[in-house]
């Protein structure tokens, strides 16, 4: 291999933890992961105990491409006057990408309080944790490895990451209600670099991420509600918004106009707006399907950027589970009724 090629693939495998992970995980289907969006929302549902459960691929037809796998549990641990809520949760995502398996696992526990100021509810959420992550530096394909390779340069970092978020709905009724939320991750900046190199040490810190996200629960009548929802999000030199709805369609009643069972559709549009330039990212097409408090939704992005020469328009296909156990023991029920995400 040409030495200067040689040199270049390095940087950029040195680079990786700024390059990729700097953009971090996250899912395309925005409803399915409320807790790694914004910690405010730790708590915030219809109920006492949350389970989730997504999956992704992502780019598996160019190179070995992202498999993500996230999975969590928050619950409503303290209530005061059935109106005020103090929660908690923990998360754990495993992130593997590219042809050396650059993985990121990390563990992030959360904590927020939900407080009631008249027909208007304030979150307020932290989150910290440890991530760790790896690269396999056996699978690099070359003449001769760099020398601080060679000299048994570390192939697993780790390091504390911590992050906040605020959220804020109203209920218009029992049946309609907004939401808007603000979350800032990486507040500690870390050093995400492998090699410890001083020159560089302040370029390989994870660039802090701006998330200001939002939506509506909308009916229309008994059996059908429109739910818009969009997602901003700013990280270094990165940016991007999603905006779409899904349309809920009640296929079964519990009492007068409480679902028992619904399907959605729905469709979004990605864009991304770099440095120098702003462009489409991918369609977002998802479908769900709730029964009693089970739901399961199936998520695909179709690439529609620049990349399609090589992708062929494909991205990647989600998959999401979340289960919600109304109360523990003789525990009544908050008068909160949250936002349907």
């Amino acid at each position: 291999m040409n030495k200067v090629v040689y040199q270049l693939l390095l940087g950029i495998i040195c680079l990786l933890p700024v390059s990729l992970f700097s953009q971090d995980v996250h899912f395309s289907h925005i409803h399915a992961s409320p807790t790694i969006l914004n910690p405010a929302m730790t708590g915030l549902f219809n109920g006492q105990v949350r389970f989730i459960g997504n999956s992704k691929g992502q780019w598996n037809g160019l190179t070995k491409g992202y498999r993500t796998f996230a999975g969590s549990v928050d619950m409503r641990m303290f209530e005061f006057n059935r109106e005020d809520v103090i929660a908690g949760g923990l998360n754990i995502i495993s992130d593997k990408a590219g042809d050396l398996d650059f993985t990121t696992t990390a563990v992030l526990g959360s904590v927020s309080v939900l407080k009631t100021l008249g027909n208007h509810y304030f979150a307020f959420g932290l989150q910290g944790g440890v991530i760790s992550n790896r690269v396999d530096y056996t699978k690099i394909v070359a003449f001769d490895l760099e020398p601080d390779i060679q000299a048994g340069a570390p192939d697993k970092i780790n390091y504390v990451d911590i992050n906040t978020g605020l959220a804020w709905f109203y209920n218009f009724d029992r049946y309609s209600n907004a939401y808007l939320g603000v979350s800032a991750s990486h507040l500690n900046q870390p050093d995400v670099s492998f090699f410890k190199d001083e020159d560089l040490k302040e370029s390989l810190v994870n660039y802090r991420k701006y998330i200001f996200h939002g939506g509506a629960d909308v009916e229309v009548n008994r059996k059908h509600t429109v739910m818009p929802s969009f997602i901003f999000m700013d990280q270094g030199p990165h940016r991007e918004i999603t905006m779409g709805s899904y349309w809920k369609y009640k296929t079964s009643l519990n009492g007068s106009r409480n679902s028992a069972s619904a399907l959605y559709f729905g469709g979004w549009l990605r864009w991304y707006a770099e440095k120098n330039y702003v462009g489409t990212d991918a369609i977002i097409a998802a479908i769900r399907m709730d029964f009693k408090n089970t739901f399961i939704s199936l998520t695909y992005d179709v690439n529609i950027s620049t990349l399609t020469r090589a992708s062929n328009g494909a991205g990647g296909p989600e998959f999401s589970v979340i289960h919600i156990i109304d109360s523990i023991g003789n525990r009544r029920p908050t008068k909160i009724r949250c936002p349907n995400f």
